[in-house]
């Protein structure tokens, strides 16, 4: 994922990252964030709840939250499922520079058996 930071007057798209000329671009429909975010913690607890969960949420997350008015429900969540962690410019997945994204680490006592999908 990559963010669209403006249209320029020429109606060239600029992003927050590097493009490489010629990838294709494919338009995305978001999802209220804050419930994908709900079912993918509670995902994570099953069939035990993880110890910590450290994440990183690219800080054009954390504007979207605001600009929808969903703060306090990620909050809420991130509170609950005991998250911690920082806002980050991205993560870096290869050679490729993504944004809008959380990442993340659950660490589960030994011997957990691990839910099938994660973060």
């Amino acid at each position: 994922m990559r963010a669209i930071r403006q249209v320029a007057q020429n109606g060239d798209l600029v992003f927050f990252s590097a493009i490489d000329e010629g990838v294709v671009l494919t338009i995305t429909e978001p999802a209220d964030m804050a419930e994908q975010l709900g079912r993918e913690l509670a995902r994570l607890c099953m069939p035990e709840r993880p110890a910590a969960i450290l994440a990183f949420d690219c800080i054009l997350r954390r504007l979207e939250a605001q600009e929808k008015q969903r703060t306090a429900q990620i909050s809420d969540l991130l509170r609950r499922y005991r998250v911690v962690g920082f806002s980050t410019y991205g993560e870096q997945f290869g050679p490729i520079h993504v944004n809008q994204t959380m990442t993340g680490i659950a660490i589960y006592p030994p011997g957990t058996m691990l839910p099938e999908k994660v973060l």
